[in-house]
C-alpha cells in the first residue's frame, strides 16, 4: 500500500501568548494536524518554515508576530566546534574517566545548555557602579591571565616600603634586542624532538607532519578516552513510532527523567508532565517509518536518542532523521547531570550522529535545530553552531546567518534574500489548486472534482489557495487533504 500524507488544514488565524515575551494575544501561526506524514512531505514542509509538535504541524506568521521565528539549520558536513563547544566535550570525557570537577563550579555564556538557555538570558549584561558613577572597560585593570598578552609588558615588583604586601605595577623594558625572540615551550619540544630524531640518522624533511597540524574534528574530541573508563557510557537509538520493543522497555524510565526535568528546570507543574501529555508531545509522531536503498541503517522517521550512563537513562534526544537531515525536536535530561552542561552536549552528539548517517546517505547533511529567534536573547543561542543558515521567509532559500544577523539588528523581520528578483520557485499556480488531494467520504479525488460534487457556492476556494501557497506547489499534490 502506498504511503501518504493524510493531513487536515485549519484556516483560523487567532492570536494567542507568546512563549519568548509573553505578550498577550501577539503570536499567530496556521496549523495543520497531521494523521500521517511522509518524511519526504515532511522535509519539504519543514524547507517552508513549518514544524511539528507531536502531531500538530505549525508555520509562525512571521511578518505580524512579535517575535519571528526563523527555520535554522547547521551544515553539519562544514561543523567547527568554539573553544567553549570543545571544553564540553572534554569535561564530559574527564566525568567518565572519573575526574569529576566541582558541581558547583560557574558556566560561561556559551556553555549553556541548549534548553537550558531557553529559560535564561545566554548573556548576562552587568553594571560595575563606583561612588561617582558607572565605571568603563577602559577603567578596569587588565585580567590577570597569563594567556593575555597585554600582560607580558607588566611586571610585578616590591614597594620600597618592606613591611607592606602592597605591589604595583610597573612597566618594564621589552625583550633584550640582543637576544633572539622567546619562543614558546611547544616549538622548543619539537625542535629537540627533531634533533635527537636527526642525531639517530632518520631524514627528519621526509617526516608526515600535516596530521600534527591538522584541525581537530567533533568525532576527535568524542573518542578521546582511553579503553578503561571509570563510567559505562553509551548512547541508544530507538524508534518511537510506531513504538519499537525498546521504546517499550524503556519508555517509564524515560518519562521519569523527562518529570524531572520538566519541574526543575522549567518549573512546570507534575500535573502538566502527565504520561499521556509527556506521549502526545514527544513520542506519538505522524511520521511514517520508511527505509531506503540509499538511506541510513535505521531508516527515516521518529527516534528517541538516550544517553545511558552506569545503566540508567541521564537524558534524552527526540529526532526526527529526515532524507536531507537531523531534526532535533526537544533534549531533556536528569537535572542532578546539570553540570555536565548536557544540553549543548546532546547538540554536539547530535551533529556527530548527522556527520555519521551522511557516510551512508550522502543527501543527508544538515541538522536542524528549529527556530532561530533573534528578538528573544534567551534565544539566539543556536547561532553558535557553525556554520549555519537561516531561511528566507520570503523566498524560501538559505542564507548564512552571519548576513542575516545585520539584518535582524535593525528589523525583528525581513526578507534574507539580497536579490529583489528572487522568487519563491515553489509558489502555486492558479491551476495547482486544481490537483489538490483530497480525502472525502473514504474517497481521494482532485479538489477541482471535490468542488463539482459539493458544489462550489459551498466551497471556501479562498482556503485551499492559502493552503497552497503555505505549503508549496510540490507538497500541495502530495499532501491529501481531509475535507
Amino acid at each position: 500500500m502506498m504511503k501518504r500524507s493524510i493531513i487536515e488544514y485549519f484556516s483560523e488565524h487567532d492570536g494567542y501568548k507568546c512563549g519568548y515575551c509573553k505578550k498577550p494575544n501577539s503570536n499567530y501561526n496556521y496549523g495543520m494536524w497531521a494523521h500521517t506524514m511522509t518524511v519526504t512531505d515532511y522535509q519539504d514542509l519543514i524547507d517552508r518554515g513549518w514544524r511539528r509538535s507531536g502531531k500538530y504541524c505549525y508555520k509562525p506568521t512571521l511578518d505580524i508576530i512579535c517575535c519571528p521565528m526563523y527555520t535554522i539549520r547547521c551544515r553539519a558536513l562544514e561543523f567547527k566546534s568554539s573553544k567553549s563547544q570543545k571544553k564540553i566535550l572534554k569535561r564530559f570525557n574527564k566525568f567518565l574517566m572519573g575526574q569529576d570537577e566541582d558541581k558547583s563550579m560557574s558556566r560561561s555564556n556559551e556553555d549553556m545548555t541548549i534548553d537550558d538557555a531557553e529559560g535564561r538570558e545566554q548573556f548576562v549584561e552587568t553594571t560595575r557602579v563606583h561612588q561617582e558613577g558607572i565605571i568603563t572597560d577602559t577603567d578596569l585593570p587588565f585580567i590577570e591571565d597569563a594567556s593575555d598578552p597585554r600582560n607580558e609588558e607588566l611586571e610585578t615588583i616590591p614597594t620600597e616600603e618592606p613591611h607592606t604586601s602592597k605591589v604595583v605595577k610597573q612597566e618594564v623594558a621589552g625583550p633584550d634586542p640582543t637576544k633572539g625572540p622567546c619562543k614558546k615551550a611547544k616549538l622548543i619540544r619539537r625542535q629537540r624532538m627533531l634533533e635527537k630524531l636527526k642525531n639517530k640518522g632518520v631524514d627528519i624533511n621526509s617526516l608526515d607532519t600535516t596530521n600534527k597540524n591538522k584541525e581537530k574534528q567533533i568525532e576527535d574530541f568524542i573518542n578521546e578516552l582511553p579503553n578503561e573508563v571509570t563510567r559505562k557510557f553509551e548512547i541508544k537509538l530507538v524508534r518511537t513510532s510506531p513504538p519499537s520493543a525498546e521504546w517499550l522497555a524503556t519508555s517509564k524510565e524515560t518519562h521519569e527523567v523527562y518529570v524531572k526535568y520538566q519541574t526543575i528546570i522549567h518549573g512546570d507543574k507534575p500535573e502538566k508532565c502527565t504520561e499521556s501529555k509527556f506521549k502526545d508531545f514527544l513520542v506519538n509522531s505522524p511520521l511514517l517509518e520508511e527505509y531506503s536503498e540509499v538511506g541510513p541503517y535505521c531508516g527515516y522517521g521518529s527516534f528517541h536518542q538516550q544517553y545511558w550512563l552506569d545503566g540508567k537513562i541521564i537524558a534524552v534526544g527526540v529526532l526526527d532523521i529526515l532524507p536531507k537531515c537531523v531534526s532535533s525536536v526537544y533534549f531533556f535530561y536528569d537535572p542532578a547531570y546539570r553540570n555536565l552542561t548536557l544540553g549543548t552536549y546532546g547538540a554536539l552528539r547530535e551533529i556527530s550522529f548527522t556527520r555519521y548517517l551522511h557516510t551512508m546517505s550522502p543527501s543527508l547533511q544538515y541538522y536542524y535545530m528549529g527556530f532561530y529567534i533573534h528578538s528573544c536573547r534567551k534565544m539566539r543561542y543556536k547561532g553558535n553552531f557553525c556554520p549555519s543558515d537561516l531561511l528566507c521567509p520570503e523566498t524560501y532559500k538559505w542564507f548564512p546567518i552571519k548576513g542575516c544577523l545585520e539584518k535582524l539588528e535593525i528589523v525583528p523581520y525581513t526578507r534574507f534574500d539580497p536579490d529583489i528578483d528572487s522568487v519563491d520557485e515553489n509558489y502555486p499556480s492558479e491551476n495547482d489548486i486544481n490537483y489538490i488531494q483530497v480525502l472525502s467520504r473514504g474517497e481521494v479525488m482532485h479538489y477541482k472534482l471535490y468542488r463539482r460534487r459539493v458544489g462550489k457556492r459551498n466551497e471556501n476556494i479562498e482556503e485551499m489557495q492559502q493552503y497552497a501557497k503555505l505549503v508549496g506547489s510540490k507538497t500541495a499534490r502530495s499532501l491529501v487533504v481531509v475535507r
